[in-house]
């Protein structure tokens, strides 16, 4: 499971339980439909890009050594570029949709409604430094892989494995992080509104 996919699910989550806090259960089902569209989406783009990498691969027979590791670096690029302009244009249609059910609410104050859209933009942040910093370490990684000739190709593959069951575990670690950071942020809104609630 991505850790965008799990973000999202997490997001949506807050979402609904933020943005409709006090709206009819007919809109409370809004977001639901929104979810199920965009993890259609991400399975789609993930399966476009296994039959891109599939005949990226066939394409690479008869090549050099040379010309293979060119066109591999390119390639990872390219796909990474998509990948980033996927997922800005996924969390661009989040907020969107953020803001849509935040301007509906009635509950909220536009300062707690700035605040929601703050957090999310600052958690959407802070997935996408977590995801540079990892492929900046996987590049790095890969270099010194490739280039050390001292390791066998059971190795390479071992620590290749340990490698990504590191990172693994660092973004469970981030998860967990934003889950509890989440679960604060909802009981502190909640917490707003009721006391406001009570005020009037």
């Amino acid at each position: 499971m991505s850790i965008r996919f799990v973000l999202l699910v997490i997001a949506g989550s807050l979402y609904g339980v933020m943005a409709g806090a006090q709206e009819a259960p007919a809109a409370k089902a809004g977001t639901a439909p929104v979810r199920q569209q965009q993890k259609q989406e991400r399975v789609g783009h993930i399966q476009d890009q296994k039959q891109e990498n599939s005949a990226f691969r066939q394409s690479l027979e008869g090549m050099t050594p040379e010309q293979r590791k060119a066109a591999v670096a390119e390639h990872r690029k390219t796909q990474g570029q998509e990948n980033k302009a996927f997922n800005q244009q996924q969390h661009a249609e989040n907020m969107a949709f953020l803001k849509n059910r935040l301007a509906n609410n009635t509950k909220l104050t536009d300062t707690q409604k700035d605040e929601l859209i703050n957090y999310f933009e600052q958690q959407y942040q802070q997935g996408v430094d977590l995801r540079t910093t990892q492929h900046q370490e996987n590049v790095t990684f890969f270099q010194s892989i490739a280039g050390n000739s001292s390791l066998t190709q059971a190795q390479k593959k071992q620590a290749i494995l340990d490698h990504f069951k590191e990172q693994k575990g660092e973004n469970k670690d981030f998860v967990q992080d934003q889950k509890s950071e989440n679960q604060a942020e909802r009981t502190k809104i909640k917490s707003e509104v009721e006391s406001s609630s009570a005020t009037k």
